[in-house]
Parts: C-alpha cells; sequence; structure tokens
C-alpha cells in the first residue's frame, strides 16, 4: 500500500469524522509496508494470532513508547527476547487503548525462546487508529479496499495452511464471510458455523481455534487452554 502526504491528510479528516480510519502517522505507515505482521514471519511460524486490525493510539508517533514500538515492528523476535515483553504495550511508558489485550494475552506465559514461532496478524494489513466497532461502515469499506487485497490474497494462503495451529477471535467470523461473500477468499473459514460453537470456550475445528478476543471478557480457563495448544503444537 503507497500512502503520500495527500492521502495521509485526507484519511486524518475522515478519522476525525469517523473514529476509524488508516493511522495518519507516516513514519508508522512506513514500518507496515515493510512489514505488515508482528512477531515472526507468519509463512515460517507454527502458531498464528488472528486479529482484526492493527489499531494503534492516533499519537502514537508522540508518545515515548514510540521508539520501542519501531524496534518492535521492525524485530518482534529480537523485541520479545531483549525485554521479556512480547509488545511494546506492555512497557510502563504504556498506559493506552490496547494494553488490556496485550496483558491477558500475555497469561499464556508463553516463554520468549519461543518468539520464532509466534506470529500476529491482522485482516488489515496496514496501520489504523479509532474503534472499528464504532464504524463498521468504514471497517468494512477499509477492509476490502484495492490496497488491501493483496494482503487479504496472501492472508487466506497462510491461513490454509494445515501444519499451522490459527487462534482466531470470535468476532472474526463475520469479517471471514463478509469478505467471502466479496472477494471470494477464507471458503474455509467463512463456512464455519458460530451457532454450533460456544463462545466462552476455546472451540476447536480440524486446526483452527475459535476463542473470545484477548480485549473481551475472555476467562482465565480458555487461556489456559490456549497456552495449552500452544505447547501440544510445538512438542
Amino acid at each position: 500500500m503507497n500512502i503520500d502526504k495527500k492521502n495521509n491528510q485526507e484519511e486524518m479528516i475522515a478519522y476525525k469524522s469517523s473514529g476509524f480510519n488508516i493511522h495518519p502517522s507516516l513514519a508508522l505507515n512506513e514500518l507496515y509496508e515493510i512489514k505488515n505482521y508482528q512477531g515472526a514471519n507468519p509463512e515460517n511460524a507454527k502458531i498464528l494470532f488472528v486479529g482484526r486490525d492493527p489499531n494503534w493510539h492516533c499519537n502514537i508517533d508522540k508518545m515515548p513508547v514510540f521508539s520501542q514500538v519501531e524496534e518492535y515492528l521492525k524485530d518482534g523476535i529480537k523485541f520479545w527476547r531483549k525485554y521479556g515483553i512480547h509488545h511494546p504495550f506492555l512497557s510502563q511508558n504504556y498506559k493506552g487503548d490496547g494494553k488490556r489485550y496485550h496483558k491477558m494475552f500475555s497469561k499464556t506465559n508463553i516463554d520468549s525462546s519461543l518468539a520464532d514461532k509466534i506470529s500476529f496478524i491482522e485482516l488489515i494489513g496496514f496501520p489504523t487508529t479509532g474503534m472499528s466497532k464504532k464504524n463498521d461502515k468504514e471497517f468494512k469499506k477499509k477492509l476490502i479496499s484495492e490496497s488491501n487485497q493483496k494482503h487479504l490474497i496472501q492472508l487466506d494462503q497462510i491461513l490454509d495452511a494445515k501444519d499451522k495451529s490459527i487462534f482466531v477471535a470470535w468476532g472474526l467470523l463475520d469479517d471471514f464471510l463478509f469478505i467471502n461473500k466479496e472477494l471470494g477468499l477464507f471458503e474455509n473459514l467463512s463456512n464455519i458455523d458460530k451457532s454450533q460453537l460456544d463462545i466462552n470456550d476455546l472451540n476447536q475445528i480440524e486446526n483452527i481455534f475459535i476463542h473470545k478476543h484477548f480485549s473481551d471478557s475472555i476467562s482465565n480457563n480458555t487461556i489456559a487452554k490456549i497456552s495449552n495448544e500452544v505447547s501440544k503444537c510445538l512438542r
């Protein structure tokens, strides 16, 4: 995705009105043009955690923690092993949105020695800001936009791998269904019937695991089950 200054200014205006948009930071967008995932390369990773969009505070590039964000996005494996935390939002320097997700994820107690096996990837391949749930129309527009379609095609191929354990947040099942109807991608994931699953538990369909979002009211029991499945996959 190529975003020039003019487009960024337009997106910032849209962000102010919609509450959700492409992140206005040129620095952040440049980092995502190099690498649009966090942690290990999803092509090589054994464990994938799939999210909706890589959401960052609109002023993240002006916060003290941004130097660590840059370090993390450039090499998430090295960052985890250097600091002993999987994400800069766990730093004492950060107090904003997104911290709960990573605090809850850290309860899996995945050791930093396994950092090269863990990848975090989202349906949108460029950084966003604002809450997608507050403007689903704008989210869906960005989701299937031309600038995101190459990312979705690549992600479709990655998530079709049977030799990976893939953890999917509950709400993404509706997104997969929408993408499939619009673009014909994610056939297997779009066919998962939520009515047959338990939102309060860890559900398994072959190598796909569906659970509550880490930012939601996910239980310690579900987190323990996720941790167990990660351990089983890496034995």
